[in-house]
Formats: C-alpha cells, structure tokens, sequence
C-alpha cells in the first residue's frame, strides 16, 4: 500500500513538474477549410500549414482520447504579446496575422496542453501579386518596345532599299526604342530575386506579405506602362533614320532620338524604389500587415500615376520628330526644336515629384513603419489611388502638347518669328496636366502628406 501511494505521489509532481516546464500533454487536431463546411480535412496540428486570415477548427483531446468540453484556448502573439481566448472544445480560430504564436489548452487552471509554438505564414497571394507585377513590367514595356522598334525598323528598311551602306545607321536608330524592353526586363528579374521566386519559392511558406506584392505591381506598372513611351522614341527614331541621308546630322538625330525615353528613366528609378521598400516589408517583421498592406496600395497608386504619365512620351517624340527634320533642314533651327520637344515632358515630372514625396512621406523605400496610426496609413494608401490617377490620367495631355509642339518646331522653319506665338499655343495643353497636379496637392494635403 505505501509503496502505490509512493508511485502515485512520484506521477503527481513528475506531473506537476512537466506542465511547469511547458511539455505538451494530450493532442490537438485542426480542421481547415469554412466553418460551415462538412466536407473538411482533419490532420494533427504538427502536420497542418496555417495561414493568416484562413479559418480552422480546432479540438483537444487528453492522452486517452477523451474530448473534454470545458476547456480554454490561450492564443498568445510571441511578437507582441497580445492574447485572444477562446471557450469549448472544438473551437473556431482565425489568425489575423503571420507569426509565431503560442497555443496553450486549460481545463480549470491547469495547462493540459501547451504551450505549443506554431507558425502562421501568409500564404501565397503576396508571392501571387509579386508575380503578377513582373509580368505586368515585361508585358507592358515589351509591348511598347516592340511597336517602337517596328516604326524605327520600318523607316530602316526603306532606307537600305535606297541604298545598302545605310544599314549601319538603321541598326543604330532601330536599337533606341529596345532600352525600354531591357528596363521592364531589369524590374522583373529582380521581383523574381527578391521573392525567391526563382528559387521556386510559389509556396504557402514564402511569407511574402500582401503588401510586398501589391509594392511589386505597383513597380511593374511604373516602368511597364513607361515603356509605351518607345514609341514615341520609335517616331522620332524613324525619322532619324530619314534626315540623316544628309551629312552632319546624325549627332542631333541622335539627341532627339534620346528625348522620349527619359520618361521610361522616370519609371524605371521609381520602380527601383518601390522595389526596395518592397525588399524591406518582406523582411521587416515590425511592419505588420496593416502597415504593409496601406504601403503596398499607395505603390500601385505610384505606379500607376508614374506608367500612365510616361505615356506623354508619344507626344514628345512626335515633338522631336518634327524637330529633328527642321533642324536637318535648317541647322541653326536646333535650339527652338529642341524647346519644342522638351515641352511635353514636364507632365512626367509632375509625377515623379508626386511620387517622390508620397514615397518620402510613408517610408516606402525604407519599410520604415509610418509615423502614422494603422487606419490613417490604409486612408493614406487608398488616397494615393487618386493621386496616381490625377497625375498619370491628366499626364497623357502631352500627346496633345506634343502635337502643337511639333507644328510650332515645323512653322520655325518657315517663319522664325512664329516661335514665341508657337510655344504659347504648345503650352495651353498642358493646362489639364497642371489640373491634375493641383488634385494631386490637394489630396495630399487632405492626407498629410505634404
């Protein structure tokens, strides 16, 4: 008899010394799909993958089996220390975020489970949305590219069908509007490094926040939709494929051809950016997924803003088509052209300094966490939509300016002293760009941004 009650009194605090020590005791068995759905996997807890935002029912049960019902569930956020309980046996758990959390099961006070350190990962729709802005960088870009290089090309063959030896010439004019392509190429390599997804990381673990992937689209749209301004330069390139039939004018051919692709520049600097405030937010565990998510809506509203403003590119090269036909013409021409072509830039600029100050302001670049409450950052985000598209939509009135401008470079020519008249006719389009500007202020200041 003393020698039971010795046995029995050594398993009580061998007990009582395990639960201290945190040794799991019993099982867990989670159940993944919709709350209400009979037609659900049941696996072992160690077995299961969780993902943020996903539903499960989850169920203990004691070492033989039994499934008590007056248990309680302590979920506790290792980061920063937050607790949710839950009441009964199974219960019903949704983790708001990605993390490690601790799981500890209670009947009365005492621990019968736990706790039990799992990892909640993001699941593959950051990693998604990653993939989709690489493709989004090298389908726009190559597109735009593509029907610069065939205007270029076209002209090209024209003029080898008139003479042979200008091949080398053609080939040089051709290879202008293909930079653009190589920039959306560039953007979307690095999505792909910076993901991992090179590596084949398309998988519910690679923990690329929603934010990152939205940060990654809006990257892609920046230099994507930039890229259309090949053919702008494709124009312009066609024509200098043309006038330099005449000695001495391949160098300002040249300067005029350069023009239009500063806008794909433009593009392809604020992808870079927002590609590394990308990188960041995928390693930056402090940011949370509120911060993340506010910051990767106003990179599409960047993007987008940056892409559909390189648009005015078209009309810069039809601009500097012209200019570079009067100055072939008439050499000392070049300086008015050239003001004739600038023109129809200042719409990229606008949104470059936009984007900029946006980018500065929530720490885009950096991944630092805004100086901001959560909800301000998601206003702040979804904010930035209107500020891309007043600057980006507004921005495409430089084709318009483009047109009027290349008239003007065309009409110095003939008349030197119609330039002032010119360019104050050139101007007046850019009266909508300068609209949409004002917008842009003005929701900026509404979000304190400025």
């Amino acid at each position: 008899m003393k020698k039971m009650l010795f046995m029995l009194l050594l398993m009580i605090v061998v007990s009582g010394v395990l639960i201290a020590s945190g040794t799991v005791f019993g099982a867990v068995s989670v159940k993944e799909g919709k709350w209400n759905s009979h037609e659900i996997q049941t696996s072992s807890l160690d077995k299961v993958t969780l993902i943020a935002g996903n539903k499960y029912i989850f169920e203990y049960s004691t070492e033989n089996g039994q499934i008590p019902s007056n248990v309680t569930w302590i979920i506790t956020n290792v980061k920063d220390g937050t607790q949710n309980t839950y009441l009964g046996n199974p219960v019903k758990i949704s983790f708001g975020s990605s993390g490690e959390y601790n799981i500890t099961v209670k009947k009365g006070s005492t621990i019968v489970y736990g706790p039990k350190s799992v990892k909640v990962h993001e699941g593959p729709l950051g990693m998604a949305l990653a993939l989709i802005g690489a493709g989004i960088a090298v389908g726009a870009s190559g597109m735009g590219a593509a029907i610069g290089v065939g205007i270029a090309g076209a002209s090209g063959a024209a003029a080898i069908a008139e003479n042979s030896n200008r091949f080398k010439t053609a080939f040089i004019f051709q290879a202008f509007p293909q930079t653009q392509g190589i920039y959306g190429l560039l953007i979307g390599i690095l999505i792909l490094m910076y993901t991992g997804a090179l590596s084949g990381g398309l998988n519910p673990t690679a923990d690329i926040p929603v934010g990152a992937g939205l940060m990654a689209i809006g990257a892609g749209l920046s230099v994507g939709i930039a890229g259309l301004s090949a053919i702008g330069q494709g124009i312009v390139a066609a024509t200098g494929v043309g006038v330099t039939r005449k000695q001495g004018t391949l160098g300002k051919a040249v300067v005029f051809t350069v023009l239009p692709e500063t806008q794909a520049i433009y593009g392809l600097l604020i992808a870079i950016l927002l590609l590394q405030g990308m990188n960041a937010a995928i390693h930056n565990n402090s940011l949370g997924a509120t911060y993340a998510l506010a910051m990767g809506i106003a990179a599409v509203g960047i993007g987008l803003g940056m892409g559909l403003s390189g648009i005015t590119a078209i009309g810069q090269g039809i601009a500097a088509a012209s200019g570079s036909s009067a100055t072939a013409q008439k050499p000392k021409a070049f300086a008015s052209s050239m003001i004739f072509s600038v023109l129809p830039e200042t719409q990229s600029i606008y949104a470059l300094l936009a984007a900029i100050m946006v980018i500065t302001s929530m720490g885009l670049m950096s991944g630092a966490v805004p100086s901001m409450a959560p909800s301000q950052a998601m206003l702040v985000g979804i904010g930035v939509l209107g500020i891309g598209f007043a600057v980006g939509l507004a921005g495409i009135s430089g084709i318009g300016q483009g047109i009027t401008a290349g008239a003007g470079a065309a009409a110095y020519v003939k008349n030197p002293s119609s330039r002032t008249r010119s360019i104050v006719l050139s101007v007046m389009s850019e009266t909508y760009a300068i609209f949409g500007l004002l917008i842009a202020i003005l929701i900026m200041l509404a979000l304190g941004v400025l």
